[in-house]
């Protein structure tokens, strides 16, 4: 027997009141119109909750009616009393039931209650159900659970299923998944019924505590697809809090041990039992990488807490990484960055796709910084790759990726030296340049000291006539009393602004 609104009519406790169409319209679904996650999903079959206000004219894409569900659940509030009176005429024309609950009840109990129906309505279904439930969570005492989910899931329903990673790669597929998966950016795309691989295909990403894990593609094989999609990313939902839970008690661990190697290098041939058992191999490569995210400078309790919030959130997608492709790994988090000593194969080829996940992880608000060291082979010298990471990271102005030997050695002699040295020295070399005008001669200089031999492609670049940037040229050698033909000026000049970008970029300017 189909769930109809007349079971939730005749419930006293709700209080519902049918404005338009029959009491006995079916559903089969129920969505909330405010839920971004409800939203990709909507369908025909929809008993559709909805909370304030109901615009006129329509906004572009109207979840409340497009596309038409089976009926309307409009939930008043104290705030809401009135039925908006677009929203009836509009179910009226569209034969649309409408339903409308009074501003005593809670929306959560009146999706409760709908999903109630939905379940009572399956009468014994459930116990088919209840079974199948059986059959797939043994899938997540698997070696490799998701793999197991999907292959389990695939050969029931008849879809090809795949579960890409946060850095574009495929962790598990089953079924009839042709076309080209691997290097797309999983994290991009969009929830709902997509065009991928020249395929239809439904797309689900798999969140748990507010980091994304998989990004599940299902290609459509009938009317109960999007439902065994639904059941696959919980079964993955909780297999990535299994191995979550799994993962933390080691992550303590291989922090601790990081933080001693760290700590005293020299020691590091009486650690190697320890190190290798975590997979740093004696004589392989390793490589240190440091990540930082958002803003560098956090002042306040509570954005230190939530940037430590987000370094550990960092830290845990990397490790899973790192394991996803059988690299050993130490990590740790300290008050700024996260640190990590990884060890395996190609380890240069591993920086991209591990910014993707660091990215896929942090979100598209906060930017993600990481720099890493040469590849090394001595185990004692991981202080000093730490180092190299560190100075990696911080000559990065904005998101991306550092390699230590692709840093600017000038940047890396600046670092050895504090902020206010640095800016006692800048104002000694165009003190006088740099409050002399609102910035135009400042930026000439900056221009010609990047290509100081063709003042008229310099000029074209600058929008200037030639005569103009000529005369500018020798403001600034009047103000700084130096002659801009002479190789050593041109280094000093390159030096000052290099010192005033970075003072600049880390705020100390």
């Amino acid at each position: 027997m189909p769930a109809t609104l007349r079971t939730l009519i005749e419930r006293e406790d709700l209080g519902l009141t049918l404005l338009a169409g029959d009491p006995d319209t079916e559903f089969g679904s129920v969505a909330v119109v405010g839920r971004e996650s409800d939203r990709p999903w909507l369908s025909s079959s929809d008993l559709r909750l909805h909370e304030g206000p109901f615009s006129v004219p329509r906004p572009p894409t109207d979840p409340v009616l497009e596309p038409q569900p089976a009926a309307v659940l409009h939930a008043l509030s104290p705030s809401q009393r009135a039925v908006p009176r677009a929203l009836v005429e509009r179910c009226r024309a569209a034969g649309v039931a409408l339903l409308v609950s009074p501003p005593t009840v809670a929306p959560a109990l009146l999706e409760e209650a709908a999903l109630r129906a939905l379940v009572e309505s399956a009468g014994p279904a459930l116990t088919g159900l209840a079974a199948l439930q059986r059959q797939l969570l043994a899938a997540l005492e698997a070696p490799k659970p998701e793999r197991e989910v999907l292959e389990r899931v695939s050969r029931l329903s008849g879809m090809g299923l795949a579960a890409l990673s946060p850095w574009g790669e495929v962790v598990a597929r089953a079924g009839d998944t042709s076309g080209r998966l691997g290097g797309t950016d999983a994290a991009a795309l969009a929830e709902g019924r997509v065009r991928l691989s020249g395929r239809d295909a439904l797309v689900a990403h798999v969140t748990v505590r507010g980091r994304l894990r998989f990004t599940l593609v299902g290609f459509d094989a009938g009317p109960a697809s999007y439902a065994w999609l639904e059941l696959a990313r919980t079964l993955l939902a909780a297999a990535a809090l299994q191995r979550s839970a799994e993962a933390q008690h080691d992550r303590t661990r291989k922090g601790a041990l990081l933080a001693e190697w760290l700590a005293g290098p020299q020691a590091a041939p009486l650690l190697v039992p320890r190190l290798v058992a975590a997979g740093i191999e004696e004589e392989a490569e390793y490589v240190v990488a440091v990540a930082e995210a958002g803003q560098r400078a956090r002042s306040g309790r509570m954005e230190v807490a939530k940037g430590q919030a987000l370094l550990e959130r960092l830290r845990e997608a990397a490790d899973e990484y790192f394991r996803t492709r059988g690299y050993g790994s130490l990590s740790e988090t300290r008050a700024e960055h996260v640190v990590w000593v990884y060890s395996g194969g190609a380890t240069r080829a591993q920086a991209e796709p591990l910014l993707r996940a660091l990215k896929a992880a942090a979100g598209a608000e906060s930017p993600v910084r990481l720099g890493l060291s040469l590849p090394r082979r001595d185990l004692t010298g991981v202080a000093d790759a730490y180092h190299q990471a560190v100075l990696a990271v911080q000559s990065l102005a904005a998101e991306g990726l550092a390699w230590f030997d692709l840093v600017d050695p000038v940047y890396w002699v600046l670092k050895q030296q504090p902020p206010a040295n640095l800016a006692t020295l800048r104002d000694r070399l165009v003190g006088p340049l740099k409050s002399a005008d609102d910035g135009k001669l400042w930026r000439t200089l900056t221009a010609y000291l990047r290509a100081p031999d063709d003042l008229g492609a310099l000029a074209a670049e600058l929008h200037v006539h030639v005569n103009t940037l000529r005369y500018r040229l020798k403001r600034i050698a009047t103000l700084l009393d130096a002659d801009l033909g002479k190789p050593e000026t041109l280094a000093k000049l390159y030096l000052a602004q290099q010192i005033d970008a970075m003072l600049e970029r880390e705020g100390a300017a």
